[in-house]
Protein backbone atom coordinates (compact mmCIF):
# COMPACT_ATOMS: atom_id res chain seq x y z
CA UNK A 1 0.00 0.00 0.00
CA UNK A 2 1.46 3.90 -0.66
CA UNK A 3 2.19 5.94 2.20
CA UNK A 4 0.81 9.02 2.68
CA UNK A 5 3.20 12.06 2.17
CA UNK A 6 2.71 15.33 5.07
CA UNK A 7 4.43 18.13 4.07
CA UNK A 8 3.86 20.97 6.71
CA UNK A 9 4.77 24.24 5.31
CA UNK A 10 5.91 27.75 7.25
CA UNK A 11 3.95 31.28 5.58
CA UNK A 12 5.15 31.88 2.58
CA UNK A 13 5.65 35.39 3.32
CA UNK A 14 7.55 34.68 6.51
CA UNK A 15 9.66 31.34 5.99
CA UNK A 16 13.27 31.09 5.24
CA UNK A 17 13.87 33.94 7.88
CA UNK A 18 17.78 33.15 7.79
CA UNK A 19 17.69 34.04 4.34
CA UNK A 20 16.50 37.64 5.38
CA UNK A 21 20.21 39.43 4.71
CA UNK A 22 20.77 37.99 1.21
CA UNK A 23 16.85 37.93 -0.39
CA UNK A 24 14.47 40.39 -0.25
CA UNK A 25 10.77 39.80 1.30
CA UNK A 26 9.37 39.02 -2.09
CA UNK A 27 12.29 36.99 -3.45
CA UNK A 28 11.73 35.19 -0.28
CA UNK A 29 8.45 34.41 -1.01
CA UNK A 30 9.19 33.34 -4.25
CA UNK A 31 11.51 31.23 -2.93
CA UNK A 32 9.07 29.38 -0.38
CA UNK A 33 5.95 29.44 -3.08
CA UNK A 34 8.81 27.62 -5.30
CA UNK A 35 10.21 25.30 -3.34
CA UNK A 36 6.64 24.26 -1.89
CA UNK A 37 5.32 23.38 -5.52
CA UNK A 38 8.28 21.40 -6.65
CA UNK A 39 8.07 18.97 -3.84
CA UNK A 40 4.29 18.70 -4.84
CA UNK A 41 5.06 17.98 -8.02
CA UNK A 42 7.26 15.08 -6.54
CA UNK A 43 4.59 14.17 -4.58
CA UNK A 44 2.35 13.98 -7.64
CA UNK A 45 4.23 11.49 -9.01
CA UNK A 46 5.15 9.63 -5.93
CA UNK A 47 2.75 8.84 -4.13
CA UNK A 48 0.48 10.60 -5.98
CA UNK A 49 -1.74 13.81 -5.21
CA UNK A 50 -4.23 11.28 -3.31
CA UNK A 51 -2.19 10.83 -0.94
CA UNK A 52 -0.63 14.04 -0.61
CA UNK A 53 -1.51 16.69 2.35
CA UNK A 54 0.07 19.83 3.22
CA UNK A 55 -0.78 21.18 6.67
CA UNK A 56 -0.27 24.80 7.50
CA UNK A 57 -1.53 27.83 9.32
CA UNK A 58 -0.64 30.02 5.90
CA UNK A 59 -3.64 30.78 4.14
CA UNK A 60 -1.55 31.47 0.98
CA UNK A 61 0.46 27.75 1.13
CA UNK A 62 -2.74 26.28 1.51
CA UNK A 63 -3.99 27.84 -1.30
CA UNK A 64 -1.17 26.51 -2.96
CA UNK A 65 -1.86 23.50 -1.95
CA UNK A 66 -5.37 23.02 -3.50
CA UNK A 67 -4.30 24.47 -6.42
CA UNK A 68 -1.69 21.70 -7.10
CA UNK A 69 -4.61 18.92 -6.04
CA UNK A 70 -3.48 18.10 -2.95
CA UNK A 71 -5.48 17.54 0.41
CA UNK A 72 -5.25 20.52 2.73
CA UNK A 73 -5.14 20.33 6.35
CA UNK A 74 -5.21 23.80 8.22
CA UNK A 75 -2.59 24.43 11.31
CA UNK A 76 -4.88 25.48 14.79
CA UNK A 77 -3.08 24.05 17.47
CA UNK A 78 -0.34 26.36 17.48
CA UNK A 79 2.68 27.53 15.67
CA UNK A 80 5.65 25.46 14.99
CA UNK A 81 6.88 22.46 13.11
CA UNK A 82 6.09 20.03 15.71
CA UNK A 83 2.82 21.12 16.30
CA UNK A 84 1.92 20.62 12.17
CA UNK A 85 3.34 17.28 11.78
CA UNK A 86 1.28 16.02 15.10
CA UNK A 87 -1.90 17.95 13.75
CA UNK A 88 -1.21 16.64 10.46
CA UNK A 89 -0.89 13.30 11.21
CA UNK A 90 -3.85 13.40 13.55
CA UNK A 91 -5.61 14.27 10.26
CA UNK A 92 -4.36 11.94 8.04
CA UNK A 93 -4.82 9.07 10.89
CA UNK A 94 -8.59 9.46 10.55
CA UNK A 95 -8.80 9.27 7.39
CA UNK A 96 -7.44 5.92 8.05
CA UNK A 97 -4.00 6.52 6.48
CA UNK A 98 -1.01 3.75 8.37
CA UNK A 99 2.24 4.60 7.05
CA UNK A 100 3.13 8.77 6.50
CA UNK A 101 5.69 10.65 5.36
CA UNK A 102 6.66 13.19 6.67
CA UNK A 103 9.13 15.59 4.91
CA UNK A 104 10.08 19.28 4.58
CA UNK A 105 9.35 21.69 1.42
CA UNK A 106 12.30 23.30 1.48
CA UNK A 107 14.22 20.36 -0.39
CA UNK A 108 14.65 20.78 -4.18
CA UNK A 109 16.77 17.81 -5.46
CA UNK A 110 13.89 14.74 -4.32
CA UNK A 111 12.97 13.26 -6.96
CA UNK A 112 9.70 10.35 -6.69
CA UNK A 113 12.20 7.73 -6.35
CA UNK A 114 13.54 9.15 -2.78
CA UNK A 115 9.88 9.04 -1.60
CA UNK A 116 9.52 5.62 -3.14
CA UNK A 117 13.29 4.73 -1.10
CA UNK A 118 11.62 5.93 2.53
CA UNK A 119 8.51 3.80 1.60
CA UNK A 120 10.41 0.55 1.07
CA UNK A 121 12.72 0.98 3.87
CA UNK A 122 9.77 1.60 6.47
CA UNK A 123 8.47 -1.82 4.44
CA UNK A 124 11.56 -3.54 5.00
CA UNK A 125 12.21 -2.58 8.78
CA UNK A 126 8.37 -2.39 9.76
CA UNK A 127 9.49 0.49 12.05
CA UNK A 128 10.06 4.50 12.45
CA UNK A 129 12.23 5.70 9.36
CA UNK A 130 14.40 8.82 9.96
CA UNK A 131 16.13 10.90 7.07
CA UNK A 132 18.98 13.18 8.42
CA UNK A 133 19.97 16.32 6.79
CA UNK A 134 23.83 16.46 5.57
CA UNK A 135 24.92 17.66 8.88
CA UNK A 136 23.57 14.91 10.82
CA UNK A 137 21.68 16.94 13.31
CA UNK A 138 18.45 17.90 11.97
CA UNK A 139 15.73 15.82 10.40
CA UNK A 140 14.46 16.11 6.96
CA UNK A 141 12.27 13.46 6.21
CA UNK A 142 10.58 10.30 8.47
CA UNK A 143 8.50 7.43 8.29
CA UNK A 144 5.80 7.17 11.01
CA UNK A 145 4.19 3.65 11.08
CA UNK A 146 0.89 2.86 12.01
CA UNK A 147 0.64 2.64 15.95
CA UNK A 148 3.88 4.84 16.75
CA UNK A 149 2.51 7.82 19.17
CA UNK A 150 5.62 10.03 18.09
CA UNK A 151 6.27 13.38 19.80
CA UNK A 152 7.79 15.05 16.82
CA UNK A 153 11.16 16.56 18.06
CA UNK A 154 12.12 18.91 15.13
CA UNK A 155 14.10 21.50 15.79
CA UNK A 156 17.59 21.72 16.79
CA UNK A 157 19.55 18.26 17.37
CA UNK A 158 16.05 16.82 16.14
CA UNK A 159 17.52 13.53 14.50
CA UNK A 160 19.14 12.59 17.88
CA UNK A 161 16.08 13.38 19.52
CA UNK A 162 13.72 11.63 17.23
CA UNK A 163 15.92 8.42 17.23
CA UNK A 164 15.77 8.33 21.22
CA UNK A 165 11.89 8.78 20.83
CA UNK A 166 11.78 6.23 18.33
CA UNK A 167 13.21 4.07 21.00
CA UNK A 168 10.65 5.42 24.01
CA UNK A 169 8.29 4.00 21.91
CA UNK A 170 9.86 0.31 21.20
CA UNK A 171 11.37 1.10 17.68
CA UNK A 172 14.99 0.46 16.52
CA UNK A 173 14.93 3.60 14.45
CA UNK A 174 15.95 2.87 10.89
CA UNK A 175 18.16 5.74 9.45
CA UNK A 176 17.84 6.48 5.95
CA UNK A 177 21.06 7.99 4.02
CA UNK A 178 19.95 9.96 1.31
CA UNK A 179 21.93 13.33 -0.11
CA UNK A 180 19.21 14.79 -2.39
CA UNK A 181 16.92 14.28 0.80
CA UNK A 182 19.68 15.51 3.29
CA UNK A 183 20.02 18.77 0.73
CA UNK A 184 17.68 21.76 2.04
CA UNK A 185 17.86 25.39 1.35
CA UNK A 186 17.90 26.95 4.65
CA UNK A 187 21.10 29.32 5.63
CA UNK A 188 22.79 31.49 2.49
CA UNK A 189 25.13 28.65 2.41
CA UNK A 190 23.01 26.34 1.17
CA UNK A 191 21.56 29.07 -1.36
CA UNK A 192 24.65 29.72 -2.95
CA UNK A 193 25.73 25.98 -2.65
CA UNK A 194 22.37 25.09 -4.48
CA UNK A 195 22.52 28.21 -6.94
CA UNK A 196 26.67 27.34 -8.07
CA UNK A 197 25.13 23.18 -8.67
CA UNK A 198 22.41 24.91 -10.97
CA UNK A 199 24.49 26.99 -12.99
CA UNK A 200 27.97 24.56 -13.54
CA UNK A 201 24.97 21.51 -14.45
CA UNK A 202 27.28 19.29 -12.01
CA UNK A 203 25.49 16.59 -9.94
CA UNK A 204 24.83 18.07 -6.45
CA UNK A 205 25.90 15.21 -4.80
CA UNK A 206 28.83 16.34 -5.16
CA UNK A 207 28.89 19.03 -3.07
CA UNK A 208 27.01 16.96 -0.50
CA UNK A 209 29.53 14.05 -0.68
CA UNK A 210 32.57 16.91 -0.03
CA UNK A 211 30.52 17.44 3.55
CA UNK A 212 30.13 13.80 4.63
CA UNK A 213 26.88 12.41 3.71
CA UNK A 214 27.22 9.26 1.30
CA UNK A 215 24.40 7.23 -0.51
Amino acid sequence: MRPWLLVPAKSLSAGKSRLLGVLEDDERRDLNTRLLRRMLSTAARFPGRDRTAVVSECADALQLAQQCGVRIIQQTLGPGLNEAAQEGIAALRRLGAQDIIVIACDEPLVRPSDIRGIADAGRKSGGIVICPDRHYLGTNAMLVPCGAMLRFQFGESSFARHCQEARRLGFAPTVHINPRIAFDVDTPADLAMWAHARRAGSDPRFYLRSRGTTG
